[in-house]
């Protein structure tokens, strides 16, 4: 047998084991040649006292796969509330900013009403203390011009005025 008949022979007889183990139909497999036939193993069964049913096993926890499942469920539901919850702020929002000039504005006559009261009162304030300030510099002016007479006195008059008003103030 030359080499190439050689190589011929080993692929198919590994053609013909990978195909009994695929359980393939030979006739629908174009083959040159004969074939030999693959030998089959007996399988040795099991021992009746081996044979154990076991009953399927329970999955106590999720796999991560459905655990992403059921978070990413979770999260679908909680955007649409969320959702839901930004719509109706976004209404009433519009109507709110409405709302909130008319409560500015009112609040701002509040206040130019308040610091108009305050600058009357601080006004009528000023006007008094104007008063006050006018008499005292009135009364100051009197009295200097009292004193300027007084000082003007001759001397001897003015020891007799000093005992005559120390007399007087006396009785």
């Amino acid at each position: 047998m030359s080499l190439s008949s050689e190589v011929q022979a080993t692929d198919e007889q590994f053609l013909t084991e990978i195909l009994s183990l695929l359980d393939v139909d030979e006739g629908r497999l174009p083959l040159s040649g004969d074939l030999p036939q693959p030998k089959l193993r007996k399988l040795r069964p099991h021992p009746e006292s081996d044979i154990v049913v076991r009953p399927k096993r329970i999955r106590k926890e999720p796999t991560p796969r459905v655990r992403n499942k059921a978070k990413i469920e979770l999260l679908r539901h909680e955007v649409k509330g969320l959702e839901a919850v930004l719509a109706s702020l976004q209404n009433s929002s519009r109507g709110a900013t409405t709302v909130e000039r008319r409560r500015a504005a009112s609040l701002w006559r509040i206040i130019a009403m308040k610091q108009s009261h305050e600058r009357q009162l601080a006004e009528q304030r000023n006007m008094g203390l104007r008063r006050m300030l006018f008499e005292q510099f009135s009364l100051t002016r009197s009295l200097t011009h009292v004193l300027d007479e007084w000082t003007n006195l001759p001397s001897t008059d003015l020891s007799l005025s000093a005992s005559h008003c120390f007399c007087t103030c006396l009785k």
